[in-house]
């Protein structure tokens, strides 16, 4: 015979294993997810070097000293920014067994009124190797040219890339 204290403590331990049950369901689900996600990314950008690099783009704080920088706009409200068309992650450069395996670049990039990429300026590097590899890459991208009153114009945008290995 069954008395309320078991029949209680039975309903508990289901409840709670049920409940347990659903947080690895949902634990699987987000690694199966995060899993897809990221194979996606990294057949979209062809890169399969084994390390990983993140991209952000945004507006320069302070130029370089470089005349040519002068022929490209500072992104402003009134300007609406480039968009990357094509844009694919740097490789993962070859380093030293005893360099750090992850680094930044940030580069000062001029962007034609063609949406190609002009003048490069590296503003902070963590090491050579990852400026190298960081310049060679930004050079291959193409864009949308940012506008001014529908216009394409010239400007000029930072990048930072970041290299994990």
């Amino acid at each position: 015979m069954w008395s309320i204290k078991q029949v209680k403590i039975d309903y508990c331990s289901a409840y709670h294993s049920g409940k347990n049950l659903m947080r690895i369901l949902t634990l699987i689900a987000l690694a199966i997810l995060t899993a897809t996600l990221t194979s996606q990314a990294v057949a979209q950008s062809g890169n399969t070097s084994g390390g990983s690099s993140s991209v952000s783009i945004s507006t320069p704080a302070n130029g370089p000293d470089d005349e040519g920088f002068a022929a490209y706009q500072r992104l402003t409200p009134g300007i609406k920014p480039p968009k990357a068309t094509r844009a694919p992650d740097p490789d993962f450069p070859q380093l030293p067994v005893d360099a750090e395996p992850r680094g930044v670049v940030v580069l000062l990039v001029g962007i034609d009124a063609n949406g190609h990429v002009g003048l490069v300026h590296v503003l902070r590097s963590s090491n050579d190797a990852f400026q190298n590899s960081a310049v060679s890459t930004v050079k291959t991208w193409k864009f949308s040219p940012a506008r001014k009153d529908g216009k394409p114009v010239p400007v000029q945008v930072t990048v930072e890339m970041k290299f994990q290995k």
